[in-house]
């Protein structure tokens, strides 16, 4: 709005107010400090400050770079030579020397103007408040003689001004650098005078030896620059190892440690309690799938490349790391709000749906991405990054891909964490157990298969359905055992039904992990053989999704698993992408329709079409077709009339204990089925004929019109 300042504006007209003030200050000392110019002693000495001011420049421009939480510092090894010119040369000579230094550093790296005015600045600023003091311990503005180098007073004018320098100049580069960050000025003084006191203290000690060595002879002086070298090293070593601390090794980001400090540091900030910052934790979704797949290999490839995306959709304000596996995090240092952090976490999903290029493949990759607020949401580093975890999670749990943190939230994440340290013991106690619900064959009125669907009855939760407890089995490994746990049970029941009379299939749902286990077949033929059941009594469900994430990898396993003689389908059909052309090289023999186009189709002309033309695709296709969600007889007689083949849902029967199934089985049969196979066969539903490549191409365009629910953003 006109007349109003951002915070940024404000902050760079602060920055520019210290520069300038700084710079008079510095321009006030230098003029001060050339009325006690020894112009004698340059005169006889022009060589030795010639190549002094030769090695200052030259050090000068290969500085050691450190990356801080809190900004970019830089250590040179130019203060030995500076120091040299000022105890040989005084105070106005060694400023020209850095400064001239300094400039050619700062145009050949391109500094913006006001970096390269501060630096000028500082050194003008350090060295003139050096001088004062060097020369009131010293008692005299003379430059250094044979006569008083080394006498005791001597001594303690380097030491004091040495010690003054490297005060001031720290003060001033923290300073600014809090200055940049809005953080505490004491602070950000006190961590950078800390952290640089050894190596730069080093360099000035050095400077006095150089001094002794070119007044002996200047032709020695070159040996100097080994231990020169060797502090320079030492202090490259300890900035490589520093980085190695705060920054990730495979893709260069700061790591938890170094983003955990940048939080701190905002939250430090002086006006910290009127500003709102936010934290964005991101999860990539499967990256399991892509390790398991092409490898770590192409993993970490695929890791390197995050950054660089997430950095393009952020403001560059924004902090970026990578805390751990696939989950990265983002800090909005001066989000104006939650619609502002909503609105970036969208961002980084949007930039995520271009295929990445790792090899000879193109890799999609989603994202689920948890906000939490400062000061809202929390006040310290822990609790914002607790609870953006918590709302990753919701957003992973209700397909979404952002969600902002509620409190009411605190309470799942809680009961999750306990019921996931309690899950392994559950599956050896028999509290997970299996539900059943019939599907019903349209053609004949009759039921010869039931699906599993696992349950866990918890001794204080009581029931805890699916959505709950599988997510978190898929998450931390423990999707295998759970898995042949439900195999085991789902053939067992099937023998104990055959043996009682009843000749009922099983089928059993594959997650996306277990689909991507090469040994799931083997598995699946153990079980079986052990019941002494053939293939024909357990059907497999695999969901569209955990088929597209690795086609080739999931036709492989499917085709090993259709060896061994097993039925397999396609469940929650038409909730995802690409599968329309995949689907006939497939060794599948049925398409289940998700329950989000059957529950309401007779409401929705999309849904009916939807559904009226999987059925035909699937049937041209040579398969079954099952309808899911059925909770009318108006919505199954418009199925048995589309000449769907099955049907599943609470108006046929709802999930039922194992000893509940003879009994319903019984009653249905007293019923009779007439009603259902007689209006089966005089339904004139879609003409077979149809050319399946029309149905297709029409399920297709249906599917672009009407995007599945579950791709639609949920933002809350």
């Amino acid at each position: 709005m006109f007349g109003v300042e951002s915070r940024d504006d404000r902050q760079r007209v602060g920055i520019g107010m210290f520069v300038a003030s700084l710079a008079v200050v510095g321009c006030v000392l230098f003029a001060d400090a050339v009325r006690h110019l020894d112009v004698d002693a340059i005169h006889e000495r022009w060589l030795a400050l010639a190549l002094f001011t030769v090695l200052v420049i030259a050090t000068e421009v290969r500085p050691i770079t450190i990356v801080r939480a809190g900004g970019v510092d830089q250590i040179v090894a130019s203060t030995t030579f500076s120091f040299a010119v000022f105890l040989a040369f005084g105070p106005a000579m060694a400023m020209l020397a850095q400064v001239l230094a300094s400039l050619v550093g700062d145009l050949a790296e391109r500094k913006p103007f006001t970096r390269t005015v501060f630096n000028i600045s500082q050194y003008l600023v350090g060295w003139g408040s050096a001088g004062i003091v060097y020369h009131l311990v010293l008692g005299s503005t003379a430059t250094a003689s044979a006569d008083t180098v080394l006498t005791v007073r001597w001594t303690a004018a380097t030491v004091v001004a040495a010690l003054t320098y490297f005060v001031v100049n720290k003060s001033l580069v923290g300073a600014v650098v809090a200055l940049s960050t809005s953080s505490r000025v004491r602070a950000g003084i006190r961590e950078t005078v800390l952290s640089e006191a050894g190596s730069d203290l080093l360099l000035l000690a050095l400077a006095p030896a150089v001094l002794v060595v070119a007044d002996r002879s200047l032709l020695i002086l070159p040996l100097l620059l080994l231990p020169v070298f060797a502090v320079y090293r030492s202090a490259a070593i300890s900035a490589e190892k520093e980085h190695q601390a705060l920054y990730d090794s495979l893709t260069d980001l700061p790591n938890r440690l170094s983003f955990m400090s940048m939080l701190e540091a905002r939250i430090a900030r002086r006006d910290a309690a009127s500003s709102p910052a936010a934290v964005l934790l991101i999860d990539l979704d499967r990256f399991k799938e892509v390790n398991d797949t092409l490898g770590h290999l192409a993993g970490d490839e695929l890791l390197r490349h995050i950054g660089p995306r997430l950095a393009a959709a952020l403001p560059a304000s924004a902090s970026i790391a990578r805390i751990g596996g696939d989950e990265f995090a983002v800090l909005l240092p001066d989000a104006a709000g939650d619609l502002e952090a909503i609105a970036a976490a969208v961002a980084i999903g949007d930039s995520l749906v271009e295929p990445f290029r790792i090899g000879d493949f193109n890799l999609e990759v989603d994202a689920s991405v948890g906000i939490a607020m400062f000061p809202s949401h929390g006040t310290t580093s822990e609790v914002l990054l607790k609870h953006a975890d918590v709302a990753m999670y919701v957003a992973k749990g209700c397909n979404g891909r952002v969600e902002l943190y509620d409190p009411e939230q605190d309470r799942h994440s809680t009961r999750r964490l306990g019921l996931l340290s309690e899950l392994r013991t559950a599956l050896g106690d028999g509290q997970v157990v299996l539900y059943y619900q019939p599907k019903l064959d349209l053609r004949t009125g009759v039921v010869h298969e039931v699906e599993a669907l696992v349950r866990w009855i918890h001794p204080e939760h009581g029931l805890i359905p699916p959505s709950e407890f599988v997510p978190m089995a898929e998450h931390t490994g423990l999707i295998r055992p759970l898995t042949s746990h439900v195999l085991r049970l789902a053939v067992a029941q099937a023998r104990l039904w055959r043996d009682n009379g009843f000749d009922l299939a099983v089928s059993v749902n594959l997650s996306a992990r277990s689909l991507h286990d090469s040994s799931i077949a083997e598995e699946v033929q153990k079980c079986l053989t052990q019941a002494g059941l053939p293939s024909t009594a357990l059907h497999l469900e695999i969901t569209e999704s955990s088929i597209m994430a690795d086609p080739a990898r999931a036709k492989r396993v499917l085709e090993e698993l259709h060896r061994a003689g097993l039925h397999m389908s396609i469940d929650d059909f038409g909730t995802g992408y690409s599968s329309l052309a995949y689907l006939q090289d497939l060794p599948v023999g049925e398409i289940k329709i998700d329950r989000s186009f059957v529950m309401n189709l007779l409401d929705n002309d999309a849904d009916q079409v939807i559904v009226r033309s999987t059925i035909e695709l699937a049937r041209n296709l040579g398969l079954t077709s099952t309808a899911e969600g059925v909770e009318s007889q108006d919505v199954l007689d418009w199925l048995i009339d589309a000449r769907c083949d099955h049907a599943q849902g609470y108006h046929i029967a709802r999930p039922m204990a194992s000893d509940a199934v003879a009994p319903w089985m019984a009653a249905r049969h007293a019923l009779g089925v007439r009603h259902v196979a007689q209006r089966y066969e005089t339904s004139s539903g879609l003409e077979a004929g149809n050319d399946s490549r029309e149905h297709v191409e029409v399920l297709a365009r249906v599917v672009q019109l009407f995007p599945p629910a579950h791709t639609r953003r949920r933002v809350q």
